[in-house]
């Protein structure tokens, strides 16, 4: 086939394509794009309490500078000490002899399988002042040694945001000393730099660029976070962004719908700036950069400090992640929240209690698996349809399409929420209360890691395969249906998992769009809260553990049964 012919072929067979393409970026970008520009518009150019005036006059609130600080506060050290374990736990899995292999690096993840709000109860019932079960186990001390921990301070609300933000921080900085060369690690180690010297002067400014977009990630996802602050920052007293938002729109009344709308104007705009200084560091070439491929598994070795960094490893990780899930399988096992555990006491009441008695908790845990599953295939089609565009062809329209779908991580899932409800609740759509607005809510929340999961799977397809089906005659539909689809598929199940993940865990659209006749796990999860039934709370919040982990499970065991075959 001539030359001339076949890049005919592949321009007609692409026009198809390229039109469902830009139909799925059109359904994401109204869905992004309307929303919030109706609550800017509403700011500039509403009447009454929407108007101007009201928005403005929240700058002015004696309460304003308040919050902005508590966040600015929680969020910053939060985001500090995320990098600083995160990055250590990369180091130590990746560079170093103390790395545990498939183990070290499944495990600093796992909290991602525990919903936040799971996590921050399960830390309330640890450390909660005096019935927290740490706090029991201390009282039993000699006077010398006892002393008591309160979650209910500033310190337990900056520890638990920053246990959120690791795996992030993991995920990335992990990614980027994999690639990194390790000759040059050991070149300096044979010019008889120390260990720390070698990680301060070669290590760390290799990696600088994946620690500046690890911080910008977790410092948006701690901006927007609700559910952390709801369990353990209004019972300390620390009022943020984002429980201010929901107290003006769910605590009020009227709600003051023009004043949440404007500290969502104010978090975004932090949320611009901040990418801004991170993309201007990027570009500044202030950092080391190293090339060619990593050119062996050489790894740094600690000696005398093997161990002990191992152990601190296995440490933090089971603080972080198997403390909160025991504290909430206990919890949910006693017939009432004590800290001296009784074992002959434990009984399953409360399961029964959560899953035939509560019909909020039912009605609640059938709303979510049905939208998050339904939500996760709708996410993970359009992903899917995207990637393979961008792959296949390098355009503006496909960089456009790939760009707006990975900027809905950039905006905080409580401001969508605020603007899914000025947008959608009233005329001409009326969507307030229904299942609908929750849905389109929860795709594009969270379509942006499943985005990343279709591209980093069609990538890994060499692109000689799909220009050898396009040389022997085969068309775009036929040669995604028999090469791309098969071959990406175990990527594309794993994306579906994540997005499912975060969607049954959602707790910021939860708690503006869902209500009382179309409850989901998130209002469920405050309901049961606010009424301090803490058994049902504790056995409802392991059942949604135990969902994630299950559904988990079978997708990645379907992922690699679909990798055999």
């Amino acid at each position: 086939m001539s030359p001339v012919s076949y890049s005919a072929r592949r321009r007609f067979a692409f026009r198809p394509y390229t039109v469902l393409t830009a139909l799925c970026a059109g359904f994401i970008m109204f869905l992004l794009i309307y929303p919030l520009g109706r609550m800017f518009w509403q700011i500039l150019a509403g009447t009454g309490r929407s108007g101007l005036l009201d928005a403005i006059s929240v700058l002015s609130q004696p309460w304003f500078l308040t919050v902005l600080s508590n966040t600015a506060i929680v969020v910053g050290v939060s985001t500090v000490l995320a990098l600083l374990i995160g990055a250590y736990l990369a180091w130590i899995n990746e560079r170093t002899d103390a790395g545990m292999g498939k183990v070290g690096t499944l495990m600093p993840i796992i909290p991602l399988l525990i919903p936040n709000v799971a996590m921050s109860i399960g830390w309330v019932f640890i450390a909660a002042p005096r019935v927290g079960f740490l706090n029991g186990w201390l009282a039993g001390l000699p006077d010398f040694l006892s002393f008591q921990l309160n979650i209910y301070t500033w310190t337990g609300l900056i520890i638990v945001y920053a246990i959120n933000g690791v795996p992030y921080v993991y995920l990335i900085v992990a990614a980027a000393l994999r690639n990194l060369d390790p000759a040059l690690e050991e070149a300096a180690r044979i010019n008889g730099a120390s260990l720390f010297r070698t990680l301060r002067q070669v290590s760390i400014p290799a990696v600088k660029p994946a620690l500046l977009s690890a911080a910008l990630l977790v410092t948006i996802s701690s901006i927007g976070t609700y559910s952390i602050p709801a369990v353990i920052g209004t019972t300390a007293r620390i009022d943020v962004m984002t429980t201010r938002i929901v107290y003006l729109l769910n605590r009020d009344f009227p709600p003051r719908v023009a004043e949440a709308q404007m500290i969502g104007l104010v978090m975004l705009l932090l949320v611009g700036i901040l990418w801004y200084i991170e993309k201007r560091a990027a570009r500044s070439g202030q950092f080391a950069t190293l090339g060619g491929r990593a050119s062996s598994n050489g790894r740094l070795e600690l000696g005398k400090w093997k161990w002990p960094a191992r152990g601190i490893t296995l440490a933090y990780l089971a603080a972080t992640s198997v403390l909160p899930i025991l504290a909430l399988a206990v919890v949910s096992l006693q017939s009432f929240w004590t800290p001296r555990i009784n074992v002959s006491a434990l009984n399953f009441g409360n399961y029964s209690q959560a899953l035939y008695v509560n019909n909020i908790a039912i009605s609640s845990l059938k709303n979510s698996l049905f939208l998050s599953g339904t939500g996760a295939l709708i996410a993970m089609a359009i992903a899917v349809i995207v990637a393979i565009y961008t792959a296949s062809r390098s355009s503006a329209l496909g960089d456009a399409v790939d760009a707006t779908i990975k900027s809905s991580a950039a905006t905080p899932p409580l401001i969508l929420a605020v603007a899914f409800l000025v947008a959608f609740s009233g005329a001409p759509f009326y969507l307030a209360g229904t299942a609908t607005i929750l849905l389109l809510a929860f795709v594009v929340m969270y379509i942006a890691p499943g985005s990343i999961a279709a591209t980093s799977a069609i990538t890994q397809i060499g692109r000689d395969l799909r220009e050898a089906a396009y040389i022997n005659g085969a068309g775009e539909g036929r040669t995604v249906r028999e090469i791309i689809i098969p071959l990406a598929m175990p990527g594309f199940v794993a994306g579906w998992a994540i997005v499912f993940v975060h969607m049954m865990g959602d707790l910021s659209a939860a708690a503006l769009l869902a209500g009382i006749n179309n409850p989901v796990v998130g209002f469920a999860i405050l309901s049961i809260w606010e009424a301090g039934t803490f058994g049902v709370l504790a056995a409802f919040s392991m059942i949604l553990c135990l969902v994630n982990i299950g559904v988990i499970a079978c997708m990645f065991g379907l992922g690699r049964l679909i990798r055999r075959n």
